[in-house]
């Protein structure tokens, strides 16, 4: 199989992340969460490397969201109906999410804490 043009592979991942906009009540509360952080870093004058940091674990987030949401979707069409096993798997692919959100919770409270108080 021929590699499509790139300019075609990137508005093939853009097609994703709209879809996902579109459609993913998660993704859309982490994409806000995104602004806010945004909002906060210009609004407190996070310096650069704080802002870096926040900024890669919000993406990070929010990049475990989209394959999270691949293997929900790969294993409805595997399994359509209800598997014990398709759902351990499901639950650990959104334990990964749940944890990369805990950890940029902590990182948050850690960087913001200083520019706070």
């Amino acid at each position: 199989m021929r590699k499509p043009p790139i300019h075609k592979s990137f508005w093939n991942a853009i097609k994703g992340a709209v879809w996902m906009l579109k459609s993913e009540r998660n993704f859309q509360i982490e994409v806000f969460a995104l602004l806010v952080n945004l909002f906060l870093i210009v609004y407190l004058r996070v310096s650069t490397v704080d802002a870096a940091i926040i900024l890669v674990v919000c993406f990070a987030v929010l990049s475990l969201e989209i394959l999270n949401t691949c293997v929900e979707k790969i294993c409805d069409i595997i399994q359509p109906e209800y598997d014990e096993r398709i759902k351990i798997i499901k639950d650990m692919a959104a334990g990964s999410v749940f944890i990369m959100t805990m950890a940029s919770v902590v990182v948050g409270v850690l960087i913001y804490f200083k520019y706070l108080f």
